[in-house]
């Protein structure tokens, strides 16, 4: 006869988060235990196995975004570790954002680097004012045929990236996109690693001279969702 012991608990009705990437291994830089204060369930961090990247509550999990998208710390990872913790990252923050409301950290707007005019910069300066260097970089990991540009003209063009789309008008000033990302930052005329892709796909200089455009009017241009 098949019993279930009393303590044991099924969950039903959530299926299990799919595994991103390869978790972190013991680095030499990591930790042997937790810093003071912070929870002992190793669960809780993004980088488990070196006490790194706490993610217990909304505050600590914006702030292992902000971190980890520093270029310093992320090279300290392989690719797939990278994937890994932005995976448990991520699920944190959208857990809180389901749970409570939470929002995460607003991106400022986009601005040239300092002592530069919006004329002089580069094609990989105007996309990581635009993109920051974490989502560029992501941007750049994208396969080339994850790209399908169906339709472009000097006023227009319609593409997708993924299974997202992307409408972009040069005539009325408007970019249109659905992923996520894009949605939750499109107020600030922040950009996602999806229109970086396109943009990196286009001839450089179409590219530059769309971002530049940007850039120097960028109260005129409209970000929106359908």
């Amino acid at each position: 006869m098949f019993y279930r012991p009393k303590h044991q608990v099924i969950l039903l009705g959530r299926p299990k988060p799919q595994l991103r990437g390869k978790k972190p291994e013991k680095k030499l830089f990591g930790r042997d235990s937790p810093p003071k204060g912070y929870p002992r369930d190793q669960s809780v961090y993004a980088d488990p196995e070196n006490w790194r990247y706490p993610l217990h509550t909304p505050w600590n999990a914006k702030t292992a975004r902000r971190y980890f998208d520093e270029p310093s710390n992320r090279a300290k990872y392989t690719e797939e570790e990278q994937a890994y913790i932005d995976w448990r990252i991520d699920e944190a923050l959208n857990r809180f954002a389901q749970t409570s409301g939470f929002r995460g950290a607003k991106r400022p707007s986009p601005k040239p680097p300092a002592q530069k005019k919006i004329e002089q910069l580069s094609l990989n300066e105007l996309l990581r004012a635009f993109l920051g260097t974490a989502r560029l970089k992501r941007a750049e990991e994208i396969e080339d045929s994850l790209v399908s540009i169906s339709n472009m003209t000097p006023e227009r063009i319609d593409a997708k990236v993924k299974e997202y789309v992307v409408y972009i008008d040069l005539k009325n000033h408007t970019i249109s996109h659905d992923c996520q990302d894009w949605r939750k930052n499109m107020d600030s005329k922040n950009m996602c690693k999806h229109l970086g892709k396109l943009l990196l796909s286009l001839e450089p200089n179409r590219a530059m001279d769309l971002l530049r455009d940007i850039l120097k009017h960028i109260d005129e241009w409209k970000f929106t969702a359908p």
